[in-house]
């Protein structure tokens, strides 16, 4: 019996599609569900022949899911739902087959019709026949299996992967033979924290172009992640395991021991085995650490020791930095934990700064990268010597620029947010167009503006709205999505917390405000 699956995050949405289907349609098993994540689990063990999802949820939107549909079950047929009539949605899903977008104000007979023609589709993968349907369930059950087997015997075992084709219609990404990158989560004692963890870690790097995989390792997870860039790869990682570990909260003490670089294909094996045993036994809550990718030796850093020096680079407080980096030389030994303090201060430093910067600074005979790691400083105290007067330079050098560079930067983001308020924006959108890390540009802005760039969006919207509502002939459902918001519900809620009133009250009263609000 054919399936479809609901997904939206307003119960009211699911609920009404599935009536209404199954009014027209009472052959048809229908599921409903109200989060990406509830939607992968169902996904994994039974194959449905439609999909129709929202566009915008909290935490993963529907082109994630798309992606995670696409790569389980690449005859399936999905449909998502959208407010507004973009092509950026249908030009990031044009990589797809069998993809439709439907606008939220369409009558009911445009998606009786699209799903129809969805069912007909999948129909021609698959006969009427027993045995047919005998492949059709063999195939839901074996891939999981199949991918989950493969990338164990690559990492447990150290066997060699088949060949690409075979690869790809499993749903495997990575590339035989490309040097990789090893992420390695703590143990997560709940089965459903351990698939939500395994999905958003997954999304997060595909929707950044990375090819990742995983693999279940007990209550562990194995991310394996490539990439084609040559720049900044470590210090991108590390920004989405980042913010995923923040977001998991101390309730659930996420961790991840990641490679300091990429792993040689033929040294996957020892470094996974090192990366996992670290990961397991000697990571605290809510840390990530970069550990050699060599798979051996014990120095490593700290995402503590990240926020602690990203703050004083900030503050300019070298004195205090410079005493922080001593103690972990001191800590892990030298000259092995300079590479670890090194690594770490580039990343900052090109987060900071620029690498543009950063190629421009000398001290002497030396440019920053020479400093960092390939001096020839025989002892701790002549390389910290060296790396302080490189910092000093940097600073000296940059100040004034850095100061015109920040303002210019907001006020690009300012006038990007007035053009694009009523669409689907966001910080990592904002971030994303600017090819800026998203917790970087967070608070420069807020440093600038004294407000988040959420709360300046927000209140881009309900400006606009005020105007808005001067013009009777609008309803607050118009208003709302010219303005951005995706339900009526959410606008006269964020409204009513803004004004003090409801817009309907707002409008009502028009003659005694200001248009603007």
């Amino acid at each position: 019996m054919p399936r479809i699956l609901l997904v939206d995050d307003e119960p009211l949405v699911t609920r009404t599609l599935q009536a209404l289907i199954l009014n027209e349609m009472p052959e048809i098993e229908v599921y409903a569900v109200n989060s990406p994540v509830e939607a992968m689990e169902l996904l994994k063990k039974n194959m449905y022949d439609v999909v129709v999802t929202d566009v915008s949820m909290p935490r993963v939107s529907g082109l994630e899911l798309l992606d995670q549909v696409k790569a389980l079950w690449p005859m399936c047929f999905v449909i998502v739902l959208t407010a507004y009539n973009s092509f950026d949605y249908v030009y990031q899903a044009s990589r797809y087959e069998d993809v439709r977008f439907i606008l939220k104000i369409e009558p009911p007979e445009v998606m009786m019709a699209a799903i129809r023609r969805g069912l007909d589709k999948v129909r021609r993968y698959f006969t009427a026949s027993e045995d047919n349907q005998r492949i059709r369930q063999s195939m839901q059950e074996a891939l999981p299996l199949l991918r989950q087997t493969l990338l164990e015997r690559l990492i447990v075992f150290g066997e060699e992967l088949p060949e690409n084709a075979v690869l790809e219609s499993c749903g495997i990404r990575i590339r035989p033979g490309k040097d990789t990158w090893i992420l390695v989560s703590g143990v997560i004692n709940s089965r459903e924290k351990q698939h939500e963890i395994h999905f958003l870690v997954l999304s997060s790097l595909r929707d950044r172009g990375f090819r990742a995989d995983a693999m279940y390792a007990g209550f562990q997870l194995i991310f394996l992640v490539q990439t084609d860039r040559q720049t900044d790869v470590s210090s991108m990682i590390l920004s989405q395991l980042d913010r995923i570990v923040e977001g998991a909260g101390a309730a659930v003490g996420l961790s991840f021991a990641v490679s300091d670089g990429p792993v040689p294909w033929t040294r996957l094996r020892q470094a996974g085995f090192q990366l996992q045993n670290d990961a397991r036994q000697n990571l605290e809550r809510n840390r990530i650490v970069a550990r050699a990718s060599s798979g051996v030796g014990n120095g490593c850093i700290a995402i503590a020791d990240a926020l602690r020096w990203r703050r004083y680079l900030e503050q300019r407080s070298l004195d205090t930095l410079i005493k922080d980096i001593r103690g972990c030389l001191l800590s892990e030994g030298y000259p092995m934990g300079r590479q670890s303090c090194a690594m770490l201060l580039k990343l900052l430093l090109n987060e900071l700064f620029g690498a543009q910067c950063l190629e421009q600074v000398k001290t002497g005979r030396y440019t920053a990268e020479t400093v960092l790691f390939h001096g020839a400083f025989d002892t701790a105290e002549s390389w910290l010597m060296e790396t302080e007067a490189m910092l000093q330079a940097l600073f000296s050098g940059s100040s004034s620029r850095k100061n015109t560079e920040t303002d210019e930067l907001v006020d690009s983001i300012n006038r990007y947010i007035g053009g694009h308020f009523a669409e689907d924006i966001s910080l990592t959108r904002i971030a994303d167009s600017f090819n800026y890390n998203s917790s970087y540009l967070s608070r420069v802005y807020k440093q600038k503006m004294g407000e988040g760039m959420n709360e300046h969006i927000i209140r881009t919207r309900i400006d606009a709205a005020c105007r808005l509502l001067s013009d009777h002939a609008l309803s607050i459902g118009d208003i709302a999505e010219r303005c951005g918001f995706q339900t009526a519900k959410y606008f006269i809620t964020v409204f009513k917390r803004s004004k003090g009133m409801t817009p309907k009250a707002w409008r009502e009263s028009s003659g005694t405000h200001d248009d603007t609000g």
